[in-house]
């Protein structure tokens, strides 16, 4: 349900990244050996899902049955790879398109692995971690770009570490659809579509040249590509310039089209070469480039190295969750405190609600120290600010969809009990909320914490059953009034809980 990844045996393990990009579909797959990743298996398929991304945030249907038949066709090559060894990410089409929900169902049963659908912002972090692992690991601070079919992720960063990301709108399907659609180049739509990537560019430039770099990296096919064709022209050994980009946007305009055959470009990216080259030169000219190079790893590989540390325990969004945490003066101590007594609570009724234990204690978690960031902004229904932040908010390592469902707990986790939009997400989510909510009455005080003795049960569809000693009843007459309140709430919810006093 929740689609965290969990770690896999110890020894030899194979895992898989695919992205799903709005030009090409890539599949990378890996060995995980003795604290190394070997690359074993590349995969390619020139989807042009962005070529079917219509005005209305449809996806057209040819466009939609050319990526589905290609995700089955990488689910044959996946079939025998055990759940949580795959992740699969959407970029900016399937962030695009309106029926994203249905989608993704069926890409899911297609491919036999979950599915999401990443940020922006998130796409330049894990763009950033592959480029980064593909060079000799050093302190240099470092420009990387990547020019994908419908987004240009451009990113300055240090070491292992970004320290500026943007995803742009525009990309090499994206400026072919929009300036060069009918296959024609002249001098009049080059210039037009220059002035567009300059726009787009210009209201983050400034931020971009307050980061001096050392080096300049690009990664993606249009760049490889680019650096292709200035080593077969002989213009360079690979390095890419500002005058070889002018070379190849005035040979498109003499040629007058599109289709022009260029030595070093395939003959799929032919077709969007230009729209790339355009968004280069852009640029280029906007962040004041003088070479870059091109390298050969980018978002799928950075997908590589994240999975290998969620498999190994080093999951990102669990620092990032307690970054955001700590940036709206969330009380740590108190929120460990909740997560601990919601995790107790799920041991005693995850058999019963069929949750899984490592992916329902992992987002318990989180909700318990991202439910009250929005008290930093106001003690008055600060649990729908809390909310607000969660979901738009950019949370390194967390999908479109964990934003999401992490959001509804958070909204979720007192006061009235958003029973429909969680039981959308399914019956887990909603599971998920009421041992959230228990945890919060148990620690409401630091006093309060959760009795020795206490039983908590769902054998009974949609009825709870709480047994706690007389005892700390008695001595905690607030935690019991709290507890007849929250009978109310889950009864407007549909579910019964019954607290039953034990001598």
């Amino acid at each position: 349900m929740f689609n965290l990844s969990r770690i896999l045996e110890s020894g030899a393990s194979q895992i898989a990244a695919i992205d799903l990009g709005s030009n090409s579909f890539h599949m990378i797959i890996a060995r995980w050996e003795n604290q190394q990743l070997t690359l074993q298996d590349k995969l390619r398929e020139p989807v042009r899902m962005g070529w079917g991304l219509e005005e209305d945030g449809s996806l057209s249907e040819e466009a939609r049955d050319r990526a589905l038949a290609c995700l089955e066709r990488f689910g044959e090559r996946l079939r025998n790879f055990p759940s949580g060894s795959v992740r699969a990410v959407g970029t900016k089409t399937l962030r695009s398109i309106s029926d994203s929900k249905e989608f993704l169902r069926l890409a899911q049963e297609k491919l036999g692995h979950p599915v999401e659908i990443i940020s922006g912002d998130e796409e330049a972090r894990l763009i950033y971690l592959g480029v980064a692992h593909s060079i000799a690991p050093d302190e240099k601070s470092r420009l990387v770009i990547d020019i994908g079919g419908g987004s240009t992720e451009v990113i300055v960063g240090t070491g292992m570490q970004p320290t500026v990301k943007e995803s742009l709108s525009m990309g090499c399907v994206a400026m072919t659809k929009r300036f060069f659609s009918d296959g024609k180049v002249t001098d009049k739509s080059i210039k037009k579509a220059l002035i567009a990537a300059g726009q787009e560019i210009a209201p983050v430039a400034d931020e971009y040249s307050e980061k001096p770099w050392q080096e300049v990296l690009g990664a993606s096919g249009t760049i490889k590509a680019v650096a292709n064709v200035c080593l077969a022209a002989g213009w360079s050994s690979g390095e890419i310039s500002k005058k070889s980009l002018d070379k190849i946007i005035a040979a498109y305009a003499k040629h007058g089209a599109t289709d022009l055959a260029l030595s070093g470009v395939s003959d799929d990216r032919q077709p969007v070469f230009l729209g790339g080259v355009i968004v280069l030169a852009a640029l280029f000219e906007t962040l004041d480039i003088d070479t870059m190079l091109a390298s050969d790893w980018a978002l799928r590989e950075g997908l590589l190295y994240d999975l290998k540390g969620r498999l190994e325990d080093h999951d990102i969004r669990q620092a990032s969750i307690v970054g955001l945490a700590t940036r709206f003066h969330v009380n740590l101590a108190k929120a460990d405190r909740v997560a601990l007594t919601a995790q107790q609570l799920l041991a005693q009724v995850s058999d019963d609600w069929s949750l899984e234990p490592v992916d329902a204690g992992k987002m318990l978690s989180w909700a318990a120290h991202l439910a009250p960031v929005g008290l930093d902004i106001s003690h008055s229904d600060y649990h729908k600010h809390s909310a607000y932040i969660v979901e738009h908010v950019d949370i390194a390592g967390c999908s479109r969809a964990e934003q999401t469902q992490l959001s509804l707990l958070a909204r979720a986790h007192r006061k009235s009990l958003p029973g429909k939009q969680l039981s959308e997400h399914g019956d887990d989510l909603l599971h998920l909320a009421m041992l959230l909510r228990l945890a919060v009455i148990f620690n409401r005080t630091r006093r309060h914490s959760l009795p020795e003795g206490i039983v908590l049960s769902a054998k009974k569809k949609k009825k709870l059953s709480l047994h706690l000693p007389q005892h700390w009843l008695e001595a905690n007459p607030l935690a019991l009034a709290d507890l007849e309140s929250e009978a109310n709430y889950l009864s407007n919810a549909g579910y019964q809980l019954q607290i039953v006093s034990d001598d």
